[in-house]
């Protein structure tokens, strides 16, 4: 028996089935993944129970993503606990999942009408994603994009989701790099392809004219990239955008990998799962190695950061930790946390004000330290997002 759910943008249905192997998994497939969904998956909740508490849905916040919250799918937190057992298991579980992801992907690139191409820089494979017309204001400009999924997840097509949402919101020019990721190729390979790739760009562009970052393991791999660009002697990008990062790849690092444990519907808890990812990452490197654990690496000489995080978000102390370095180390950056965010919310939550509210600030920031004059026009708003995109997409 498989579930299949419709695409409201395209009329399709999108091929994930669930039997009863990936059902073992399908927390990681839903967390990790970029699933959407045009109607509720469940009745409206107005609290959840993790252990002896009791979670309300957050107040403060927009009507919704309130509604967001409500129509949360129940997860089983076991479901983290699950481990592919060989290479093997890990490339098939890893290849069903991006097979998923890349459909959607293609759907909500098409729904908003940016143009996706495959293209290959200093060897490395990436994707140049494009709104129908770029904002004057960004002319020459470049958002290099660095995409998320827990180290092994969303590469090729999968990556895409949110270049696609910057695209359409900044109304900039977006190149996403798909480095190499494990089993086959643990760190340091995906911040070596990011510098393969901006060595290449800064032969025909000026770093004050690009922008880098992404969320989550995309967070981590910009910094650990920009901090090798410094002791490199490469020049840096203009600002950096760091989403909810891993930062620090020790399990147990961070009081809101235990305060938000149950709280965070994105990534539930720090299981089994994610602990297997992040050391198949580490490779030989180890856990604290900088290239793999930025937070232990030199904040000293990067460009001004922009960094996002909630309340209810597992890696909340992640990002503090980070604005905290950037600031001890003298640099410009912004730390926004939203009330009642997971991790990567304004990704799952696309049709809320609060993720087209954080998509205009990093229009701001990024508009404040490109070589360009800042905007004339805000950025487009919740009511801008066409009518045909589902109200969610899990991240």
């Amino acid at each position: 028996m498989g579930i299949r759910f419709r695409f409201s943008a395209t009329g399709q249905t999108l091929g994930f089935s669930m039997n009863t192997k990936t059902r073992r998994y399908r927390s990681c497939v839903i967390l990790w993944a970029l699933l959407f969904c045009s109607s509720p998956l469940l009745a409206q909740e107005s609290s959840r129970k993790i252990g002896p508490r009791t979670l309300p849905l957050s107040v403060g916040v927009s009507d919704a993503f309130r509604k967001s919250q409500a129509e949360t799918p129940e997860l089983d937190p076991s479901d983290m606990d699950f481990v592919p057992a060989t290479e093997e298991e890990w490339i098939e579980h890893i290849e069903e999942k991006d097979a998923g992801a890349a459909a959607v992907a293609q759907s909500l690139a098409g729904a908003l009408n940016v143009t996706v191409k495959e293209d290959k820089i200093a060897g490395v494979n990436v994707y140049w994603v494009n709104p129908p017309t770029i904002s004057v204001e960004h002319q020459g400009h470049l958002f290099v994009y660095i995409h998320g999924g827990a180290y092994v997840y969303n590469g090729g097509m999968a990556g895409v989701v949110e270049p696609a949402l910057i695209a359409h919101h900044l109304q900039i020019e977006v190149v996403s790099i798909d480095y190499r990721m494990p089993p086959q190729h643990p760190a340091p390979a995906a911040t070596d392809d990011v510098i393969a790739v901006w060595k290449e760009l800064l032969k025909t562009r000026s770093n004050t004219s690009m922008v880098m970052g992404g969320t989550s393991a995309g967070g981590n791999i910009t910094l650990a990239s920009s901090q090798r660009f410094v002791s490199l002697g490469l020049a840096v990008p203009a600002a950096l955008y760091i989403g909810t990062p891993t930062v620090d790849l020790n399990p147990e690092a961070g009081d809101s990998r235990y305060l938000n444990e149950g709280a965070d519907r994105i990534l539930i808890k720090m299981g089994d799962f994610g602990v297997a990812a992040m050391n198949l990452y580490a490779g030989e490197l180890g856990l604290n190695h900088p290239y793999v654990s930025p937070i232990f690496g030199s904040f000293s000489g990067l460009p001004p950061t922009y960094l996002i995080t909630g309340t209810r978000d597992l890696l909340l102390s992640d990002t503090v930790r980070t604005h905290r370095a950037l600031r001890r180390a003298g640099i410009v950056a912004e730390l926004h946390v939203y009330e009642g965010q997971s991790h990567g919310d304004y990704i799952l939550a696309l049709k809320t004000p609060e993720s087209a509210e954080h998509y205009a600030e990093l229009q701001r920031f990024v508009l404040e330290h490109l070589s360009a004059p800042l905007a004339t026009e805000p950025a487009l708003s919740a009511d801008q997002i066409p009518k045909e995109i589902p109200e969610s997409v899990a991240f």
